[in-house]
């Protein structure tokens, strides 16, 4: 019986480029070159690789200089002698791939075959080199469990537990109204956000109610009314209004605009297993915790979103985590949205420019479905 063909890759900071093809031809035996400054990202993406019937072998490769990284390449040579090696050269520097590939050249000296193959995730390609050379469509390979483990994080809790779902699901006529008609509310989000806050971060059951300076005319006033009907808060008409509990406060403080977000993610655009919401992950070394209100993976690219319902001050400090966490989580090619019920102040949107986030604010939030599917195309 034939050995099956052996995958070897070099352990990078950009992970996800070696897990795709590994997922796509099914490799069942994985060697993963580690230098000694990518142990940790070897030991994640053999985290995201270990599955029944899957072997899988971190090899020390030494790249302190061109005769060690020589001497590394001879000796996994000499090891692979008769076998189907395909050689990954999507991560390591050009020294390692030019020694890697004189070196492994050996295997084709007796009964074994080499390939050579390249990721290229900006194109979603796979391009294959040597004597058969081709490119392949890349696959939309990786969930969002997997993007998170070779990334080096796990998933320690998210909204997509049926609690969550049905609380939604009861205000979402209401939720819809205030994300679809952002652009008609204009100031009378911030208003009722910091009713809210103050209702929500008080103990005493009397600060559920509050008081508008005057009584919402309009399109505020009928969704007062629709709030009202559907039992979140109560409304007399003028400027007193009584949220049902902390909880809804807190809803109308601000998370009614992830609700929205995590409505239109599970309209039918998104297989199961490539989004969710209110997210929190633990990266695999430290357990330290990170949040993020929404994630999305679709064809090896991650998405990450961030909401807020006012907090102009706090708007740039907001962006930077946000382009932290894109890189963190999602890796280079990864993208990064930042959805505001407000304005976004000059300043604010230079920043995320800066830190390549793009931003829906106001009027545009009702615009988020058009700009996903945008998004998905790319």
């Amino acid at each position: 019986m034939s050995l099956p063909v052996l995958h070897v890759c070099i352990a990078t900071g950009q992970n996800a480029a070696n897990l795709i093809p590994l997922e796509q031809y099914d490799a069942r035996e994985v060697w993963i070159l580690q230098t000694p400054a990518m142990r940790q990202s070897a030991a994640n993406l053999e985290m995201a690789l270990r599955r029944e019937g899957r072997t899988v072998l971190r090899i020390d490769f030494d790249d302190s200089s061109p005769a060690t990284m020589t001497q590394a390449a001879t000796a996994i040579a000499e090891r692979l002698d008769g076998r189907h090696v395909v050689l990954h050269v999507t991560g390591g520097t050009k020294l390692m791939v030019l020694a890697l590939r004189d070196g492994l050249r050996y295997v084709e000296a007796g009964d074994g075959r080499l390939e050579i193959l390249y990721a290229d995730t900006a194109r979603q390609q796979i391009d294959w080199l040597g004597a058969e050379a081709r490119t392949d469509a890349m696959g939309d390979q990786l969930d969002l469990r997997q993007m998170l483990l070779v990334q080096g994080y796990r998933i320690d809790g998210d909204s997509r537990h049926a609690a969550a779902q049905q609380r939604a699901a009861a205000r979402a006529q209401v939720t819809r109204d205030m994300g679809d008609n952002a652009a008609r509310y204009g100031r009378f989000f911030s208003s009722l956000a910091v009713l809210a806050s103050r209702a929500a971060e008080s103990g005493q059951e009397r600060d559920l109610t509050q008081h508008f300076h005057y009584p919402p005319g309009g399109q505020s006033a009928q969704l007062m009314r629709l709030a009202h009907d559907k039992g979140l808060l109560s409304w007399d008409g003028e400027e007193t209004i009584t949220f049902a509990d902390r909880a809804v406060a807190q809803y109308f403080a601000g998370g009614w605009l992830e609700e929205f977000v995590l409505l239109k993610l599970t309209g039918g655009l998104l297989k199961p297993g490539r989004f969710s919401s209110n997210l929190r992950v633990l990266s695999g070394d430290r357990n330290v915790p990170n949040e993020i209100d929404a994630m999305v993976v679709h064809r090896n690219r991650a998405l990450l979103i961030e909401c807020k319902t006012g907090q102009q001050g706090k708007a740039q400090e907001a962006i930077y985590k946000l382009s932290q966490l894109r890189q963190l989580l999602g890796g280079s090619v990864a993208s990064a949205l930042y959805i505001s019920a407000q304005p976004v102040s000059e300043e604010a949107r230079n920043r995320a420019n800066e830190y390549h986030v793009q931003v829906l604010c106001g009027e545009d939030i009702g615009r988020f479905v058009p700009w996903l599917r945008e998004w998905l195309s790319r």
